[in-house]
């Protein structure tokens, strides 16, 4: 029961938001529920703000709520669609009324589900093959679109495809937007680290470059210098030959300062490949996280399955 409402908020909040029910589609006991939520929020509310947050699901559900925590904050997150973080009560309790209503919908799709089903298994279909043909054609057009080059992980979500098509067609758009937002995630994450990457050896190519120019300029004005002042030096008198040492040392005091600007340089590159090797960790928890997610969406598939093999035997029963 709590594995079909949480499908229930998935579908029913992952699109456009759904008319508000005819009372004849409504439960019975849902307007109760629904005055018992606000209640409970015009209780708890003392500086009367009005708005409800997603900590507020932790308490709702203690208060002994037919809902899970789980469900209460999947209902919140679908309904918080501008990502403020609140929702009015009014709007949390629209909501609810809606996913409540959704309910009965849900039990006569999937009585009208189990009848087409059986009509299926007496008489087979001469237009198997065209429906067959046409979902292939979607398909490919939908895998072309994430960019998919592996065949086996392509034949995996042709058979989960085939069976939530088969089974749980309402959950095929949820399939197709996952799908694409995880692929999405993984190409903007490996765009980052390349274009991270390109950028950290540039500044490393620069920075090599301008101090290899530096130290070039730097060594050629002092011979130049210490040239200089030697030739002067012949000339010139005594007071000559000290002023003449007094800019020299000026000189080898700016050389030094540079040579520690070009310490201060090296420093900053090191820093920048560390940088570097920080990306190349974070690319790896990336590629973790993925592999998390692949891992997760097979057993959703193996949980699926199972749903779908216990109700096969209640079924049989």
């Amino acid at each position: 029961m709590g594995s079909s409402r949480r499908k229930q908020l998935r579908e029913g909040f992952g699109e456009a938001p759904a008319p508000a029910p005819s009372p004849s589609e409504e439960p019975p006991w849902a307007s109760e529920v629904v005055q018992r939520v606000q209640d409970f929020f015009k209780e708890r509310d003392k500086d009367q703000a009005g708005f409800v947050t997603r900590s507020d699901m932790q308490e709702l559900q203690e208060e002994d709520f037919l809902c899970s925590l789980e469900e209460l904050q999947l209902l919140f997150d679908g309904l918080d669609a501008a990502g403020t973080g609140r929702l009015s009560v009014e709007e949390f309790t629209a909501g609810l009324r809606q996913f409540l209503s959704s309910q009965k919908a849900a039990r006569d799709h999937r009585r009208r589900k189990t009848a087409s089903r059986r009509v299926r298994l007496v008489l087979p279909s001469p237009l198997l093959e065209e429906v067959d043909s046409e979902e292939r054609r979607h398909f490919a057009a939908f895998v072309d679109q994430l960019g998919t080059a592996n065949i086996s992980e392509e034949q995996e979500i042709w058979q989960l495809w085939l069976k939530l098509r088969q089974d749980e067609p309402q959950l095929l758009g949820n399939l197709e937007d996952f799908l694409a937002k995880m692929r999405h995630r993984i190409q903007e994450a490996r765009s980052k680290k390349e274009a991270l990457e390109v950028t950290l050896n540039r500044r490393v190519v620069e920075h090599d470059k301008e101090v290899q120019q530096l130290c070039e300029a730097l060594e050629q004005q002092i011979q130049q210098e210490k040239q200089r002042l030697q030739q002067e030096s012949v000339a010139r008198s005594h007071q000559q030959s000290v002023e003449l040492q007094q800019a020299l040392d000026a000189s080898e005091k700016e050389v030094r300062r540079l040579v520690t600007a070009q310490m201060e340089l090296e420093t900053r590159c090191s820093s920048l490949r560390s940088t570097q090797q920080a990306t190349s960790t974070e690319n790896r928890q990336l590629e973790e996280s993925n592999r998390e997610l692949e891992h997760r969406l097979q057993q959703l598939h193996q949980q699926l399955q199972q749903t779908q093999g216990r109700l096969q035997t209640v079924r049989a029963s």
